[in-house]
């Protein structure tokens, strides 16, 4: 049974759209390297350890050096052959290209993936690479596309003997529902999400899990139990260390606290985001919250000046690079 949303105004829609976008961001699939094989042929070793490599920091929002990483191990596989190598490459190499705002790359590179898979017929690398065209297609709008990629992924991941990106395909799905405003199915694919991440063992999947939870729970008047969820993905994403997943997280609880008119506790969240985002190099985003640090001062809240924040918003030379991802 769909419980019907209360009626929501154009600046409440176009906020809950956004932070979707945003939380989107943080599902897109990095693969680990693979399942661990006892006496690899040492290129094959080479080649998972570099996409491994490659996960960890993109994990931490480091994408550029991550895609360093990815490349090697495309090249590592291309010299022996190694199909689900490539494969996961490709695949990588497309979430990374995604994750930075080149579509047209990322488009290009999960092809690739989609087209070689489908003679090596692995479930575990068509779901992820299903998982990422589906978010591509997302962030272009093109939402029934999207939908249908992420319910063709998530067929994969059930014939996939771990299950590789259940859990994501569910939050996906239950973000898109939420998006319709479909909230009663969002819930239920999200909670399905949550058990199954908690089964696995998957952070940043869980993290999200409780993000649209959140949001599904702020669109149906839930006050207390917006607040909780996305408390809970905070504490999950400090937990793991993950830079980008924080900076994500006091974003998301800066404009909540923002819209409840809790000025003090969203300057707070607003601060801790723009400083880690200015840490990673993500200046759009700095920008963005400064905005909605004038906004919060306008509406009474603090800080009194807003000088500290201005050396942040000067882009960076070509050569700077984020002291987290040295």
């Amino acid at each position: 049974m769909i419980v019907p949303a209360r009626r929501r105004t154009r600046t409440e829609e176009k906020v809950i759209s956004f932070l979707c976008l945003w939380a989107l961001m943080v599902m897109l699939v990095a693969a680990c390297g693979g399942r661990p094989k006892q006496q690899e042929p040492p290129r094959h070793a080479e080649a998972n350890s570099l996409a491994s490599k490659g996960s960890y920091w993109f994990r931490q929002g480091c994408f550029e050096r991550a895609e360093r990483y990815f490349y090697q191990a495309l090249e590592a596989s291309l010299l022996v052959d190694d199909l689900e190598g490539i494969v996961r490459a490709r695949n990588n190499l497309g979430a990374a290209a995604l994750a930075q705002g080149h579509y047209l790359e990322a488009g290009e590179q999960l092809q690739k993936a989609l087209e070689i898979n489908s003679v090596l017929k692995n479930t575990r690398e068509q779901s992820l690479t299903l998982g990422n065209l589906g978010s591509l297609a997302y962030k272009a709008e093109r939402y029934r596309e999207a939908e249908e990629l992420w319910e063709k992924g998530l067929v994969a991941a059930q014939e996939d003997p771990d299950q590789t990106g259940l859990a994501m395909h569910l939050n996906n799905l239950g973000m898109l529902r939420l998006h319709q405003g479909r909230l009663s199915e969002a819930e239920s694919l999200l909670q399905r999400a949550m058990a199954k991440a908690e089964q696995g063992g998957s952070g940043s999947t869980l993290a999200n899990s409780h993000i649209q939870l959140g949001l599904v729970a702020q669109a149906r008047g839930d006050i207390a139990g917006a607040e909780e969820h996305l408390s809970l993905a905070l504490e999950i994403d400090k937990a793991a260390e993950n830079a980008a997943g924080i900076a994500n997280d006091l974003e998301l609880l800066g404009t909540f606290h923002q819209q409840q008119q809790q000025w003090n506790q969203a300057a707070l969240e607003f601060d801790r985001a723009i400083q880690l985002y200015a840490t990673l190099g993500e200046r759009e985003k700095v920008v963005q919250l400064y905005d909605f640090l004038k906004t919060n001062q306008a509406g009474g809240g603090v800080p009194e000046s807003l000088e500290s924040y201005e050396p942040l918003l000067v882009p960076p030379d070509e050569f700077w690079e984020s002291p987290l991802c040295r």
